[in-house]
């Protein structure tokens, strides 16, 4: 097998290795000083999004001396919570230790991610400097403070500990006498990772890990060693399957859920589950945006009127860095390791990734490659693409340091190509580039043309509009990327000329690597410093349900005083507030809207072919079905059927006439073969009253009969447990205004299990006999209370080999004194 290599000359001390880590410590600390030490804390969109769709989870935990709800009622009519508060009953480092430390956020984190490439760095051959820089390559890209300003705190967690999943991979597959410990840090660093609950960034980065196995295959193959491979091999999937079996409790909850959510596909869709393409591809990284990597601010830098690149909208661009570039060259050029080939080979599979529609054979690859149709974004692709050009430049560096030569003729094709590109931009760029957005200038027509109630083909609309793209856009965006096409340059000069008074011997290692390591830093900390959302920061005296309830309407609060006795809890539709991405008001009462990237498929079908059938661009029938009783708007309507009950401040409440409640028999059951025929059911045309009938997706013929007498009467009402009275003279059928989903939802009549039939496409019915009866429904995943067990005896594994470990180092340790 391919061993690293050593560190360099000498055997570097505590001392400069204290000093290296004191470093990676600062850095964070100074980036982020005014949310770790200064009184300040980030509260993204995401984050505050995040909190208001999980206040059911926390209601229900207060109410009932911290049971877990596992089913949240306030968001799309009602999903299990663990799609929007990961449950952890069993205890790792995460919960023991990190979210102790969550006040000094994102320090802890940082600090988890620089640490392991610090150490992985030093297990591939580094110097501590060295990895110190290429800790900082990855560490410090602009994507991480932009999605920490954004409020994507899972995401941010999940990269810190790819690092130290690596590092265990190295010690097993590298250094033989430390297998067990590098399968120890495997372990544990996989089970942290999959605890972090952000699958995207695992599944992005499973694809680096599968290219490095496949090439240490090949290693051992061609040199003879597949036996030993076999039981390092062997090593690997213990390592992985009790990781993985560490978040059983977590996972297995959402590999339950998966099929039933859009991830999985749509019944009204063809072919297997999954998300759409055009979905899926959303945010695809543009071929021509890749040379942000390089030049951040060359399609506008973020979004608003400069940002003219193929996606929707861009926090920022994903900035590598120029020193990142020039040594990941050196490394292609210089270095005699074939490793190189595997990360320039993983870096530019994953560019390739991350241009979605834009380049044919994703298109391939969404239908053959399993997982890859369940996520969205393609641009985070880019993320593993910096972290492999990360570890190329450290090669570089390590090649240019081992090999020390005056001669500045073997770095020239380096800098040369990375001059030439900056030099192609600064006088090309009008001509390479368009600064224009597609369609930009049509819809900026359509803006000027609804201002001024004129058409948007009117002579003067489109000659206003093109003047306005060709006068002012396109000027500021050729000005920002000349701006930062000189920057790269300039950065560029220092970087070539620090370098070549080393190769001239003028500099010592370390202060090579240190103005190295000054010159890195300054130049993603100050583009990175760009893209932080300022506006996102408030003191740390706020708290996210304080924001919540700043930013709520006084319609909002009008509901919640309503509604607040009443059990169960009608629902609203937010109409003016984006229901349906957009979670703050469900913070206020039960919504049938929300925000979530994974609601049911089933929902997400109402809402796509049947919500806004209906003459006035609603389907009353279908709110009815959904209890809706109260409609806020933020602009007054006249809605057929609700009543204005409530007015201030532009913030408008509006109540149904006739409400229906939340269970109800229906004297009439109409059988369906298929979802499709399910759905158009609902549809204005096809009559549907919900009141009456009942479409039920089954071939059994269901036989109810009317029954003037018949009466529900709900007993008890939580979010996991329901408890209702029914009386009926002749056999009925019951509708639950309750969203369907099979696994853990189990019924119960007189104490015995009854079928839950799927109804009116997205609700729950149920056969009733004559009599006296009583329903009971309960949330009872069996992935819940089996998982946990899993997940107890694999974490246990953990750390019985830890201690074991740890008891043979220091028996080790005392023999060796001796």
């Amino acid at each position: 097998m391919e061993r690293s290599r050593p560190s360099g000359p000498g055997r570097p001390n505590q001392r400069e290795h204290l000093a290296a880590l004191a470093v990676l410590l600062l850095l964070p600390v100074l980036f982020f000083f005014p949310t770790i030490l200064g009184g300040e804390q980030f509260m993204g969109h995401d984050t505050l999004q995040w909190r208001a769709g999980a206040e059911s989870i926390y209601d229900y935990r207060a109410e009932h001396d911290g049971e877990e709800p596992l089913w949240a009622s306030r968001m799309f009519s009602g999903m299990p919570a663990y799609t929007i508060h990961v449950f952890k009953s069993v205890p790792h480092l995460d919960n023991l230790v990190f979210d102790q430390l969550r006040m000094i956020w994102p320090a802890v984190p940082y600090w988890v991610l620089l640490g392991g490439l610090y150490f992985l760095f030093l297990l591939m051959g580094a110097r501590p400097w060295a990895a110190v820089f290429g800790s900082l390559l990855f560490g410090l890209t602009t994507y991480l403070p932009i999605i920490i300003g954004a409020g994507h705190n899972i995401k941010f967690i999940a990269y810190s500990y790819i690092p130290w999943m690596l590092a265990g991979y190295w010690l097993m597959t590298r250094h033989p006498s430390r297998s067990l410990w590098g399968l120890f840090l495997f372990t544990i660093a996989t089970t942290l990772e999959f605890r972090a609950g952000h699958p995207q960034v695992t599944y992005y980065f499973v694809y680096l890990f599968i290219a490095l196995y496949l090439y240490d295959s090949w290693r051992a193959w061609t040199s003879n060693q597949l036996p030993a491979w076999g039981r390092v091999t062997a090593l690997l999937t213990a390592g992985t399957l009790v990781g993985f079996l560490g978040t059983a409790e977590q996972y297995w909850r959402l590999m339950e859920y998966a099929p039933f959510s859009i991830r999985g596909g749509s019944a009204l869709g063809s072919g297997g589950g999954g998300l759409s393409i055009e979905y899926a591809f959303s945010w695809s990284q543009g071929i021509l945006e890749t040379f942000t990597l390089a030049i951040p601010d060359l399609f506008g830098g973020s979004s608003g009127m400069a940002y003219w690149g193929d996606k929707p909208g861009t926090s920022g661009p994903h900035y590598a860095g120029v020193a990142t570039l020039f040594f990941a060259l050196i490394a292609l050029f210089r270095s005699e390791r074939p490793i190189k080939w595997l990360w320039f080979g993983i870096a530019l599979l994953t560019l390739s990734f991350a241009w979605g529609y834009h380049f044919p054979l994703n298109e391939l690859w969404f239908h053959l490659l399993p997982g890859f149709d369940k996520f969205r974004t393609p641009e985070m692709w880019l993320t593993v693409t910096v972290f492999s050009l990360g570890i190329l430049a450290v090669l570089g560096l390590e090649e240019l340091l081992s090999s020390r030569s005056s001669r500045l003729k073997p770095y020239a094709w380096p800098a040369g190509i990375l001059v030439g590109f900056g030099l192609l931009f600064l006088i090309g760029g009008p001509t390479l580039l368009s600064f224009e957005k597609s369609q930009e200038t049509e819809q900026i027509a359509t803006q000027l043309a609804q201002q001024n109630n004129v058409s948007a083909d009117n002579p003067q609309v489109i000659r206003q509009s093109r003047q306005y793209v060709e006068g002012r856009l396109k000027p500021e965006r050729e000005a920002l990327a000349r701006t930062d096409t000189l920057r790269f340059l300039f950065i560029l000069a220092i970087l070539l000329a620090w370098s070549a008074l080393w190769l001239n011997r003028t500099l010592s290692d370390r202060l090579y690597l240190g103005g190295l390591i000054l010159i890195t830093a300054a130049d993603l900390l100050t583009v990175g410093h760009r893209y932080i959302n300022d506006e996102a920061m408030v003191d740390t005296e706020q708290t996210l349900t304080g924001v919540i309830e700043q930013s709520g309407q006084p319609a909002d609060r009008a509901v919640r005083e309503r509604i607040k006795d009443r059990i169960p809890q009608p629902r609203t539709l937010p109409l003016d507030d984006n229901a349906f991405n957009n979670a703050i008001p469900s913070y206020f009462y039960p919504s049938i809207g929300g925000y979530s990237g994974a609601k049911l498929s089933v929902y997400q079908d109402l809402l796509d072919h049947a919500l806004n059938a209906g003459p006035q661009g609603l389907n009353f029938p279908l709110l009815d079905m959904l209890q809706v009783h109260y409609i806020t708007t933020r602009r007054e309507l006249s809605i057929p059927g609700f009543e204005p009950v409530f007015h201030e401040d532009r913030s408008w409440l509006y109540q149904r006439t006739e409400p229906m409640p939340r269970a109800w028999f229906v004297s009439d059951v109409r059988s369906v073969d298929n979802p499709r025929e399910a759905i158009m059911a609902l549809l204005p045309e096809s009559d549907f009253d919900p009141r009456t009938l009942a479409v039920v997706e089954s071939r059994k013929d269901i036989q109810v009969e009317p029954d003037s007498a018949s009466s529900v009467e709900i007993l008890s009402w939580t979010d996991r447990r329901m408890q209702l009275s029914l009386s009926r003279s002749h056999p009925g059928f019951l509708v639950l205004s309750e969203i369907w989903y099979p696994p853990g939802w189990v019924a119960r009549l007189d104490g015995e299990e009854i079928p839950i039939h799927k109804t009116n496409y997205a609700l729950r019915g149920f056969e009733i006999p004559p009599g006296n009866h009583q329903l009971t429904l309960a949330f009872e995943p069996r992935s819940h209370r089996a998982g946990s067990r899993i997940s107890w005896v694999a974490n246990l594994v953990q750390w019985i080999l830890g201690v074991g470990l740890l008891i043979q180092w220091i028996r080790t340790r005392q023999q060796g004194e001796r």
